[in-house]
């Protein structure tokens, strides 16, 4: 349910519902499948890489050849791969591109990703990590056409450490859709959070692992509510770090103060429904969650790494504070919700600004603008020439 399978799902759907035909072979069989075939989306999935495939060869060979059969039997005018995983499998099964135009977006850079994740691995690990991640960017980034990157740190992350060919590579920022969350909607979430009137509403919606920052969310959420005791904090989202902090949460200064929402629906509503949005990470490519603060108008305090500080700009749609830092995120996070001019004016400012960038109209715009030139430029060659899988 993360961040690059929802923009699949928002490019796709925007792109059929231009007349294009979309066909998704996913990576995995999670919920995001479903997602993709309520919305009338043909999907396929490869099979049996929900499992470590690093440690069972068969797998990986029988998915890179399933990837292969599929594209034999879809034939495609054009192919968009997202992620690392997808990159790979793509250059393993289709070394020849025969003509077929090649688009890869990145949804962050391995430097990225390494700042957020490096307590999950051991040394030697994370050097593997490493050595995956930018190899397949680099591997990717030549057989590609073109190289997406959904920001401008994201982009010279891909050039200056992966080797990307700058001339391959272009930003296009991801967009979403807008969704209308009614004041009624608005004041019955805050009531189920605990707000009174006059009680100031702090959201967060993310994964509840240590690469989005929310043990430093949680201290600086202490310290605010010392403060400004008549301010309530909600964390939506699910993982590995949820039974630790719902632990914290049941322990002063955080009893009452703090709701664990887990996973929901309506998330963009419960953004809606606070008055300051906050993201805490420690690595981030162009999180989709800020985009949907910025739609719902809201201000917004977040970490300055990645691509956050083109959606987040200092003193206009927010404030940026330095990863880790607890005391500066609170104090961020206190001046906005004692100042209601100059957080209501942010929030404008980031309404004005998603409409001006971000809406998933002008994602779309984009890329369908480079599809059509690189089947422009890939005109006159054959579209498809059956090959036989290189052996692995």
């Amino acid at each position: 349910m993360g961040g690059a399978p929802l923009h699949v799902l928002t490019l796709s759907r925007n792109l059929a519902a231009r007349g294009h035909q979309v066909e998704i072979l996913s990576m995995g069989s999670g919920p995001m499948v479903g997602r993709y075939r309520q919305a009338g989306l043909e999907v396929t999935v490869v099979p049996g890489l929900g499992q470590r495939v690093r440690h069972h060869p068969r797998v990986f060979i029988h998915a890179a050849r399933f990837v292969h059969t599929a594209m034999e039997a879809i034939r495609p005018e054009l192919i968009h791969v997202h992620g690392p995983r997808a990159g790979f499998f793509i250059e393993l099964s289709l070394r020849e591109k025969r003509g077929v135009p090649l688009v890869a977006t990145a949804h962050g850079s391995f430097t990225q990703f390494a700042l957020g994740h490096e307590e999950e691995f051991s040394r030697s690990r994370g050097w593997l990590r490493q050595f995956e991640y930018r190899g397949v960017d680099w591997m990717t980034g030549r057989l590609a056409d073109r190289f997406v990157a959904v920001s401008e740190a994201t982009s010279r992350g891909l050039i200056e450490r992966a080797g990307v060919p700058p001339r391959k590579v272009m930003v296009i920022h991801n967009g979403i859709e807008e969704r209308q969350v009614g004041e009624a909607r608005r004041r019955e979430l805050r009531r189920q959070f605990g707000c009174r009137p006059g009680t100031k509403l702090v959201a967060f919606v993310g994964r509840l692992a240590f690469h989005k920052g929310v043990g430093f969310f949680v201290d600086a959420a202490e310290a605010v509510i010392r403060r400004l005791p008549n301010t309530r904090f909600v964390m939506v989202g699910e993982g590995p770090m949820e039974a630790e902090l719902n632990r914290r949460a049941k322990k002063p200064p955080l009893t009452g103060g703090l709701s664990i929402a887990g996973q929901r629906d309506d998330a963009v509503a419960i953004i809606a429904a606070a008055d300051l949005f906050v993201l805490p990470s420690l690595s981030e490519g162009l999180p989709l969650t800020l985009l949907e603060a910025a739609m719902c108008g809201r201000a917004m305090v977040a970490t300055d790494v990645g691509g956050v500080s083109e959606v987040v700009r200092e003193g206009e749609t927010g404030l940026l504070v330095p990863p880790r830092d607890a005391v500066a995120l609170a104090l961020a996070m206190e001046r906005l919700l004692e100042n209601e001019a100059i957080r209501v004016g942010m929030g404008a400012a980031a309404r004005l600004l998603w409409r001006q960038e971000f809406t998933a109209e002008k994602m779309v715009d984009r890329m369908e603008r480079l599809y059509s030139d690189l089947a422009d430029s890939q005109s006159g060659q054959p579209a498809w020439q059956p090959t036989t899988l290189h052996k692995v």
